[in-house]
């Protein structure tokens, strides 16, 4: 019974995933004829992500708008949005947030301290794994609000 309450916001949320992932893979579908477009978008994800070239991936010869492992978190909370139209419910507890977090902790800090280059397939992985995580965490908690909501 409650799931038929929470559906549609379960498609509000993919929803808004899909068109904001629709927005970083746009370099697959502008080309290069769209540089003003190309540019447009890259400016409404600017306060999102550093946007750094040497840390993004590309296609068509263009930059995606958000670095490698915000590609990851932001592909990854899309993945789980997905999976959470599902008749299960997961839930997950902070501290497994954490421990989703470690492996993009630990990738910054060893490229900080210059144990080895940046991998953009390894920030997207480690990224991917902190957004389907932290997807699941926030919709968890807007979910027991709708719910209580409704109850009253």
């Amino acid at each position: 019974m409650q799931n038929k309450k929470i559906f549609p916001i379960k498609i509000l949320f993919l929803s808004a995933l899909i068109i904001w992932n629709i927005g970083i893979f746009s370099p697959c579908f502008l080309g290069k004829d769209n540089l003003l477009a190309h540019h447009l978008i890259k400016f409404i994800y600017s306060p999102v992500c550093h946007q750094n070239a040497e840390r993004s991936f590309a296609c068509n010869h263009l930059q995606f708008m958000v670095c490698a492992r915000c590609t990851g978190i932001y592909f990854g909370a899309m993945i789980a949005a997905f999976f959470n139209l599902l008749p299960v419910s997961i839930s997950i507890s902070k501290r497994f947030l954490f421990y989703s977090a470690l492996p993009m902790i630990i990738d910054v800090l060893m490229l900080n301290l210059g144990v080895y280059q940046y991998n953009k397939l390894l920030a997207f992985i480690t990224g991917n794994i902190f957004g389907a995580s932290v997807f699941i965490f926030i919709f968890e908690i807007i979910k027991d609000y709708f719910l209580e909501i409704i109850k009253e």
